[in-house]
């Protein structure tokens, strides 16, 4: 019994040490660049969206990671990168809510109300204007592209588990929300 606890201890920081290494191949802050240029990227045409995510330099280096992972050890960072979007997917709601829906709301009823003021603002502070609106942008963008990451993640984990002929650890890991 203690042996087991020790394995399963020891497996569960094997996958934290593992999702540490495997979410640094993936950095929300590439996303833009790597649109431009990846074989994945340039595969979103036609009916095969898989053949060039798997030639993604991300995806190979995360295939030479876990090579020779054992299935617990994988099953558990797999279900570390479920989590992980699942979590992704939240933050992203209330976001897009908090920093789209609210600020647009309050734009459109200031300019219904008081429009001269607003246009007048504008024209006085143009850059200030210009900063607010890339403010408003780039904080939902950034959540995106995140968000994006943490499901490209789960995406690489499933290739490797097919290519493996591993089934799924859960259900949950099948669900789609």
């Amino acid at each position: 019994m203690a042996k087991d606890v020790a394995g399963k201890a020891g497996e569960q920081a094997d996958a934290w040490a593992l999702w540490d290494k495997l979410r640094r191949l993936f950095p929300a802050w590439s996303l833009f660049l790597d649109g431009l240029h990846t074989p994945g990227a340039w595969g979103y045409m036609g009916v095969d969206y898989l053949t060039g995510f798997r030639k993604n330099r991300s995806t190979r280096q995360a295939f030479a990671l876990l090579e020779g992972v054992d299935e617990a050890t994988f099953d558990a960072l797999s279900a570390l990168a479920s989590l992980n979007t699942r979590r992704h997917d939240q933050m992203l709601r209330a976001v897009v809510i908090a920093y789209l829906t609210v600020p647009l709301s309050i734009g459109a009823l200031l300019a219904e109300l008081a429009g001269d003021s607003v246009i007048g603002f504008v024209k006085a502070h143009p850059e200030l204007t210009i900063q607010i609106a890339v403010g408003v942008t780039m904080a939902p963008l950034s959540y995106f592209m995140a968000h994006w990451r943490s499901r490209q993640i789960v995406g690489v984990l499933d290739l490797i588990r097919i290519e493996r002929g591993q089934a799924p650890f859960t259900a949950l890991e099948l669900r789609e929300e």
